[in-house]
């Protein structure tokens, strides 16, 4: 029931993002993820911008399974000195993920992330941007036989690279 209202909220969102910047992003998580390609569409809001992610990564320790990835976040520049200009500064990022492999059970990821980042100017439309972040995550295992799913907390330190390809607002 969860996932489902998730699942709304999340497409409800990809509408109104339609307006938005959009990005190609590469990211790797530094603990479960070899390596996450992902699309990535951002709202510019006049204190941040809010986005959402669609990815797919390789999961190292389920031999290599497919693990798609959702996640709605913000990110705004840092409370600095105003350099009239919204890139080459620091910004800060809250971020929620959910993520799923199937490998002969169902393995679901729901992880709420703090992080800060950095971004460059590649001239008038493009950007990129360095992000570290840290997550609280919870982990359910849905194992056939078993009525009940396992659950499991963990922190998970994360590291993404993305690229804006087209830098604008409508």
């Amino acid at each position: 029931m969860c996932f489902r209202k998730i699942t709304l909220l999340l497409c409800l969102i990809s509408i109104k993002m339609l307006s938005a910047q959009y990005m190609v992003g590469l990211g790797a998580a530094l603990h479960r993820y070899d390596q996450v390609l992902s699309v990535k569409g951002v709202k510019a809001l006049d204190a941040g911008g809010l986005g959402l992610e669609l990815g797919c990564g390789v999961e190292r320790s389920l031999q290599g399974a497919l693990a798609p990835q959702m996640a709605l976040f913000w990110q705004a520049p840092l409370p600095t000195k105003d350099r009239h200009y919204a890139f080459h500064r620091p910004y800060y990022m809250l971020r929620y993920q959910f993520d799923f492999q199937k490998v002969g059970f169902l393995d679901t990821y729901h992880g709420i992330y703090g992080g800060v980042g950095y971004a460059f100017s590649l001239g008038a439309r493009h950007s990129l941007l360095l992000q570290l972040g840290l997550g609280t995550v919870v982990e359910y295992l849905y194992i056939p036989n078993l009525s009940n799913p396992q659950r499991h907390f963990f922190l998970n330190p994360q590291m993404q690279l993305n690229y804006f390809f087209r830098n604008h607002s409508k």
